[in-house]
């Protein structure tokens, strides 16, 4: 039998363990020399080795047991949020002041000139960095304030350009400062071919040091002038018109210079000049009048001493001059009180027809200046698809006329014919909606005389559309139904209505229908008029014998009910005559009480009387007693 060396029972494992854990201790940070502590406890008196299986002859010897192979580590997941930006470039349209636009002396039109410029004055440091341009040559620029452009200052209405600092920069933030950049556009043979071409030259300052933008001099070609323009009032083969200012500047200058004389006039008539005389005025007469108040005191040497002039009304003679220039005012402009609805005298005795002649020939002025705008407006729009048909790099998803519709700027040709329409000149909505209204009256007629290969459901759709607009609705599907739209399988969502069959045989199967349903409901009448009848008679039948029980039991009762009364009477008749009775006897022995108090209260009056009269006599014999007395002392006396 051999013996393994190697190999530990459980139990010398567990003692091998606490022998470690005894001489190193379990929180311990000095590494364990596991292979020494076994040699040391194979040599113990206590080891036992493990006995291991013999050998077969002929066989190759048993290798050790291999461990098992250690799990493998839990993987670490993480959770990520991925944003994806997307940067969606857009072309758009910027008012230049004239002030800070330039063009060649003898240009007649953007298109055709030489060179213009344009200072760029509404940018930071900041921003012109961001854009590319060199740090440094940014950084020399001084600052722009704006303080020597007589427009930009009467534009300011709260002193934005007085501070210096406009933009929040200066010393303490160098790149919020605004400075000025100048993009000038010349033809010129730059490269020497011989053939002049339009480029952009970009400038700083008022050095004119070209600027260098991402380490390149910002030199560049260019295919179009992209400058619009556009006057109210064009000059003859001239660049620069006149604007409505030039036109009523002279007027309005007048008009001021008149209103200034009424106020003035108004001003001596409410304080007028004083008139004095030398030997009138004392020490302190100037002094009082030149403190002018109410109700002050003019001292003077005597009384009468001060004359006030006298100041003439001229406002009758100004204000017919100053209607004369408010109506050159509206033949210059075309703005009048009539077009304003502010003239209420118009129209007084005019009928509709004058009314809206003369509203339309105040108009006339205001319509050409429009026109003329829209000139300007056509070329912004021929340089907007210039520019998008150059820049536009994927495609995109739109709203076009109600409907989404796939965009690709990439697949547009050079439109050299192209047609920009403005929409100027077919009169106002009023006029627009009569004259789409009379088109639809003629559809009408035709659709209603059998025309429809001339007037479909298209045409009709078309002018209910137009007619959605002039009202001011952008959204028409929500009125009226587009008979060409189709789903996402090609089928028409709004078919039209299946066709009406032939109107005599309609009429055929209709007067058929009819009869037979004529010949049904008669039958069924009388039918319902038999059983009708027979339920009325089973009716009266019952009605008439429940009469019968009815009226008997009617008379029964009415018998009884007269039995019961009778005597009721009876009895209340016999108690009647007793009250009767009672109250007779009642009346007599009132009666006799009655009496017996009269005359006794008869008896105590004369008894009264009596007394009254006794009492009169003893003070009548009292009284002569008296006057006996009184006259026999008087007789004794004498």
């Amino acid at each position: 039998m051999a013996v393994g060396a190697g190999l530990l029972t459980d139990q010398q494992k567990q003692g091998l363990l606490a022998a470690a854990l005894q001489n190193k201790g379990v929180a311990g940070s000095t590494p364990i020399d596991l292979r020494g502590l076994a040699g040391q406890y194979a040599q113990s008196p206590g080891f036992q080795p493990i006995p291991q299986p013999e050998q077969a002859p002929g066989l190759p010897a048993v290798a050790p047991p291999i461990a098992a192979p250690a799990p493998p580590p839990v993987p670490t997941t993480h959770d990520v949020t991925v944003v994806s930006t997307k940067k969606l470039a857009s072309a758009k349209v910027l008012g230049v002041p004239p002030e800070e636009f330039g063009i060649e002396r003898g240009a007649r039109d953007i298109k055709t000139c030489n060179y213009c410029f344009h200072d760029v004055v509404t940018k930071t440091a900041a921003q012109l960095i961001a854009e590319g341009y060199d740090e440094a040559q940014i950084g020399s620029l001084i600052d722009y304030t704006g303080l020597t452009e007589i427009e930009t200052l009467d534009r300011d209405t709260v002193s934005e350009h007085l501070s210096g600092d406009s933009a929040g920069g200066g010393v303490a933030n160098a790149y919020g400062r605004l400075v000025k950049i100048t993009e000038h556009y010349i033809r010129m043979d730059y490269e020497g071919t011989g053939r002049p071409e339009l480029y952009q030259v970009v400038t700083g300052g008022d050095q004119g040091e070209v600027l260098r933008k991402d380490g390149k001099d910002c030199i560049t070609t260019f295919d179009a002038m992209p400058f619009a323009y556009t006057t109210p009032v064009p000059q003859t083969h001239r660049f620069f018109g006149r604007s409505i200012a030039d036109l009523v500047m002279a007027t309005q200058r007048e008009k001021t210079a008149l209103k200034r004389g009424i106020l003035d006039n108004l001003y001596l008539r409410n304080n007028p000049r004083v008139e004095v005389a030398e030997q009138n005025a004392g020490p302190n007469t100037l002094d009082d009048l030149l403190v002018s108040r109410p109700g002050g005191v003019v001292r003077t040497k005597q009384v009468g001493g001060v004359v006030w002039q006298t100041v003439p009304d001229v406002t009758s003679s100004i204000y017919p001059m100053m209607q004369y220039l408010d109506a050159e005012l509206e033949t210059r402009t075309g703005l009048s009180k009539q077009s304003q609805g502010l003239d209420a005298n118009a129209l007084q005795n005019q009928s509709a027809t004058a009314a809206a002649q003369v509203f339309s020939a105040s108009q006339m002025r205001m319509k050409l200046i429009a026109r003329i705008t829209g000139e300007g407006v056509r070329d912004i729009f021929a340089l907007l698809h210039a520019t998008i048909r150059k820049h536009g790099q994927q495609k995109q998803t739109v709203r076009l006329r109600n409907k989404w519709v796939p965009i690709d700027p990439r697949t547009w040709k050079e439109r050299s014919d192209m047609t920009i329409s403005v929409a100027l000149g077919t009169g106002g909505k009023a006029q627009q909606f009569a004259q789409t209204m009379a088109i639809g009256n003629v559809q009408k007629e035709m659709a209603a005389a059998g025309k429809t290969n001339l007037v479909g459901d298209s045409e009709l759709y078309n002018t209910a559309v137009e007619l959605t607009r002039i009202m001011g609705h952008k959204n028409p599907d929500r009125f009226f139904k587009n008979p060409d739209a189709k789903d996402a399988q090609g089928n028409l969502v709004n078919p039209p209505p299946q066709p009406q069959p032939d109107p005599k045989t309609q009429a055929i199967r209709a007067k058929a229908e009819a009869d037979k349903q004529a010949a049904v409901t008669a039958a069924q009448l009388d039918q319902q008029k038999a059983t009708h009848q027979a339920q009325l008679d089973e009716q009266a039948a019952q009605n008439d014998f429940i009469h019968q029980q009815v009226s008997a039991q009617m008379q029964k009762e009415l018998a009884h009910m007269k039995a019961t009364l009778d005597a009721r009477l009876k009895i209340l008749d016999a108690h009647i005559r007793a009250a009767e009775s009672a109250q007779a006897a009642q009346h007599r022995h009132e009666a006799h009480t009655a009496t017996v108090h009269h005359a006794h209260e008869r008896h105590h009056m004369d008894m009264t009387t009596a007394a009254a009269g006794l009492i009169a006599a003893a003070q009548a014999h009292d009284h002569g007693m008296a006057q006996r007395d009184a006259d026999h002392k008087t007789e004794k006396s004498e």
